[in-house]
């Protein structure tokens, strides 16, 4: 990985009144500030008082007097999902905002990914949900149409500075609700490719190039596959659904795609949906250059960071634990181009604030700063954690000591061939996602073939997805 130079300190980030990017470890993060105290506000009260009248003219002045009146700081819930070691950077962030906003203290809720995906909808049904939440692109569309969420057009509409033009469209378009922005992003990364470097050295193949294509690729992996070493592990190991990002990214440059735009219709069906499948079951089944469940799972870890899979697709949230677990040389390559394009997935998650919440205004405030450039910066683009979905932020994620060589690649995909990957407008996404795994994973395992997995679930799928705009329209 090639050094890099992050742009401003975490010192100038702590300054009162400014926002900067962070650059220390994650040990060196302060604990979150105590429980909030009574602070002193100073409040001019207004009184009116009528001076003497002189025999030239009648005067009235407003007299001002100070006191000063104890005041509770407003405490805003903060619900996260974050891992443990990313906790303390979510804390010092924290601890600086209290600093520049006294008058306001945030309190921490952190849960597991999908335990925070269970446990929001059963704090709608009490009533107790968090100030602000996060929201995966995923939930954006239900847990708006169901209330849990409100809008924050307005504020953006009346807060020019945080420009929202400055997010990516393709980030935003998860988060919009009956054309009003209710969550905004905070990150949206595309699948490219990850390659060991220590394997392709070790056999002389070249690395892969930045035009290449599908079968490019599996010429590389047939030739990179001897034992213990697989080709290809899989986007992300070899059981992957069809849904948001992946599915996309499987049958896209084969020309496919997996929903219809209005989210009613299953099209993997399609002579070149059915070609992306087959494709990446020959892998499997025929060619041989990537293991089967079974043997996938015996890596707990999983192969590629286990160090024996030449390539695998990334994610750019996948970064973290590349860095942390492989203990190996690696770097990132664009998605190969398939017959008929370059197509890849995208996705990410957001932030917004609940219906519950007494204090919206505040809310803002915070998420204003929380999701602003410098706190993109700060939060994922200099420490690593994903790529930011606002243009202007990303350059910080690029200079990130743990982002690789090529790390502008991911860049390049936003800008020119990623796609977000359906569903995300749909009430029935859970539902679908689910048929869309369970079918997959018959594939794989040889269970299934393409055709009669592809049967299955559009005829699973097609009457859940009918029902839920049924629902929508009123019927």
């Amino acid at each position: 990985m090639a050094d890099k130079t992050r742009n401003l300190s975490r010192r100038d980030f702590l300054r009162l009144g400014a926002i900067g990017v962070g650059g220390a470890t994650l040990a060196a993060c302060a604990p979150q500030a105590a429980a909030p105290q009574v602070v002193k506000e100073t409040v001019v009260v207004e009184k009116e008082k009528i001076v003497e009248q002189t025999v030239e003219v009648a005067k009235e002045v407003t007299v001002k007097e100070t006191v000063v009146v104890s005041k509770e700081p407003t405490v805003l819930t903060v619900a996260h999902a974050w891992e443990a070691a990313f906790v303390p950077v979510q804390v010092e962030f924290d601890n600086a905002f209290n600093e520049r906003h006294p008058d306001i203290f945030i309190k921490i809720v952190n849960s597991t990914w999908s335990n925070h995906n269970q446990i929001v909808p059963t704090w709608a049904a009490a009533g107790e949900l968090p100030d602000i939440i996060y929201v995966h692109g995923r939930y954006a569309f239900p847990w708006n149409y169901e209330g849990i969420m409100m809008s924050n057009q307005d504020y953006i509409d009346a807060d020019p500075e945080f420009n929202v033009e400055d997010v990516w469209e393709e980030a935003r378009r998860l988060y919009r609700f009956e054309g009003k922005q209710y969550e905004i992003p905070y990150d949206h990364g595309p699948i490219i490719m990850a390659y060991n470097k220590d394997i392709f050295d070790a056999a002389g193949e070249p690395y892969p190039e930045e035009n290449w294509t599908t079968d490019d690729f599996l010429a590389k992996a047939k030739r990179l596959t001897k034992d213990p070493i697989w080709g290809y592990s899989g986007a992300y190991g070899t059981i992957v659904g069809l849904g948001n990002e992946w599915g996309i990214a499987l049958v896209g440059p084969f020309g496919g795609s997996v929903l219809n735009d209005e989210e009613n219709e299953i099209l993997l069906d399609s002579p070149e949906s059915l070609a992306g499948l087959q494709f990446h079951a020959d892998l499997i089944h025929k060619e041989k250059v990537a293991p089967t469940p079974a043997v996938a799972a015996s890596f707990p870890a999983g192969i590629w960071i286990a160090g024996n899979a030449a390539m695998w697709g990334l994610p750019t949230w996948g970064i973290p634990q590349m860095v942390t677990f492989g203990d190996f040389n690696w770097d990132v390559v664009p998605w190969p181009k398939g017959p008929v394009a370059q197509v890849t997935g995208s996705f990410g998650s957001g932030y917004g604030t609940t219906r519950d919440s007494k204090y919206p205004d505040q809310c803002w405030t915070y998420l204003r700063e929380y999701l602003s450039k410098e706190g993109m910066e700060f939060m994922w683009g200099a420490s690593g954690r994903g790529s930011p979905a606002r243009l202007s932020a990303y350059q910080s994620y690029l200079d990130a000591e743990t982002a690789p060589d090529h790390a502008q690649y991911y860049r390049d995909a936003l800008e020119k061939y990623a796609v977000t990957g359906h569903p995300y407008q749909t009430l029935a996404g859970g539902e679908i996602m689910d048929i869309f795994d369970r079918n997959t994973a018959l594939i794989q395992t040889g269970d299934a073939t393409v055709e009669q997995a592809v049967a299955n679930i559009i005829a699973e799928g097609e009457p859940v997805l009918k029902a839920a705009e049924a629902k929508l329209k009123g019927g």
